[in-house]
């Protein structure tokens, strides 16, 4: 761009007009001013020009260029070397496009990128590249545990942690197109890091204050944390609740005094636990956690004894309960106690045949759920249990598993697109149906995932 029109224009606000309207600016004015004070944050005015070449380029085909641009002049004032990022941006002609791309998508992320000053220099590194779950998880609970006496530390590294990694698992999602698989895939795993992580410095912690969850034999107990919904399934979104159960199992020979003693130590861990996930701070919480799909819900204890819960679920256990079992999956702590479990509750959540009753269940949950958006005027904008919406298809899904997985074990997943595509392999599904579920499926988790990430908002709602 001739450096003397560029001065022209920033000189002159009302010829910037003219030159500012083809970007695709709703706000002119203030785009002016954004220029102005990136020129003004020590950004040569030749590199300027090369930036505004690129703008002119790229602004045209964003989805919201005036908060594209907006964000770019506040990453830029926010740089260690306003300068060096302009050269940058010179050098690596992809750069600046990506960086827009992120910029028009997410203000949550462009908050992340501005606020962190290391967070962008993370990003080039990994690219949005998918982590295999056993690093991530523990290379981050080693790096927790190293701080667990300092609590603040440990909330803060763990928000830290959540921030950054959303923002490496949203470029592969936003820039690089990966499949949503991948994308809930990734976004599971970071989560199963942070509650792997709190659990070991909360352990830690309490193990110093009050001892080890040891009986007078030494032996000591065991404890896992299943993960349900949509976490358990390894299909979480950007802004989910995570659906935790915490079970503990007591040595053999325990007697009454010493159960009631391991139950009060896990009852505290779980505490500790959550509050790590779920306090307030300045960057924000972790994870909101829904305890409520525990045996007895709020009414029962928050750690659970492993041979209370087999009882509970064997003799009270209700269907509503079978389906959100479908989708149980051990996560941290003793996963080997954890899967023991569900390897004993299978039989109960896969049951040879379903009865009147339980289809009713079924049918009585959804119109409560469907009553419930219909009350709120939703039906036709809210993507996830409006008509036709991701709920329509995970009922679909999870009925079709609890109908016919007492004969087929190859159903007896968690996670809805696996279990679309076994259920047409098992002939449950024509592959005219296969097709039109994923598809559907994917369109309106990628609408989600696209209205959660730009204010980092559980929402469902399109405007």
């Amino acid at each position: 761009m001739d450096l003397d029109r560029l001065h022209r224009n920033l000189d002159d606000p009302a010829e910037a007009e003219a030159w500012l309207r083809p970007w695709g600016l709703a706000d002119t004015a203030r785009a002016h001013g954004n220029l102005l004070r990136i020129a003004r944050n020590g950004v040569t005015l030749d590199l300027l020009a090369v930036m505004c070449e690129q703008l002119a380029d790229e602004l045209p085909r964003s989805s919201d260029a005036d908060m594209a641009l907006n964000n770019l002049e506040r990453f830029v004032a926010a740089a260690r070397n306003p300068l060096s990022l302009a050269s940058l941006f010179e050098r690596d002609r992809e750069a600046l496009p990506i960086l827009l791309q992120i910029f028009a998508t997410s203000q949550h992320l462009s908050d992340v990128l501005i606020t962190d000053g290391e967070s962008y220099d993370l990003l080039r590194i990994t690219e949005g590249q998918p982590v295999a779950r056993e690093p991530l998880v523990n290379e981050f609970r080693a790096d927790v545990v190293r701080l667990a006496d300092d609590e603040p530390m440990v909330t803060a590294a763990i928000r830290r942690f959540k921030r950054r990694e959303t923002l490496r698992v949203a470029y592969g999602d936003i820039i690089r197109n990966q499949p949503l698989n991948t994308v809930t895939r990734q976004i599971s795993y970071v989560a199963d890091a942070i509650v792997e992580a709190a659990l070991a410095a909360a352990s830690k912690r309490l193990a110093s204050r009050s001892g080890a969850a040891r009986l007078a034999a030494g032996d000591s107990g065991r404890f896992v944390v299943l993960a349900l919904g949509k976490l358990g399934g390894v299909e979480l979104n950007y802004s989910s609740d995570i659906d935790l159960l915490f079970l503990y199992d007591c040595p053999r020979g325990a007697d009454v005094s010493q159960q009631h003693h391991l139950g009060e130590y896990y009852n505290r861990l779980v505490r500790d636990v959550v509050k790590l996930l779920t306090e307030a701070t300045e960057l924000g919480a972790a994870y909101r956690v829904d305890l409520r799909l525990r045996p007895s819900g709020k009414a029962g204890p928050m750690a659970t004894n492993y041979d209370a819960a087999v009882h509970y679920y064997d003799t009270m256990g209700r269907t509503w309960e079978r389906q959100a079992m479908v989708k149980a999956r051990p996560i941290a702590g003793d996963l080997a106690l954890g899967k023991e479990f569900l390897a004993q509750l299978e039989p109960w959540i896969y049951r040879r045949y379903l009865s009147r009753a339980d289809i009713t269940g079924i049918k009585a949950l959804k119109r409560r759920i469907e009553q419930r958006t219909h009350a709120e005027g939703a039906a036709a904008q809210h993507v996830k249990t409006g008509h036709g919406g991701i709920r329509d298809i995970e009922f679909v899904i999870q009925f079709l598993q609890l109908l016919n997985g007492g004969d087929l074990p190859d159903l007896r997943t968690g996670n809805t697109l696996e279990a679309i595509t076994q259920l047409a392999n098992c002939g449950c599904l024509t592959d005219q149906e296969r097709a039109i579920l994923e598809d559907n499926y994917g369109f309106l988790r990628k609408i989600e995932h696209r209205l959660q990430i730009m204010f980092d908002l559980q929402t469902h709602l399109m405007p």
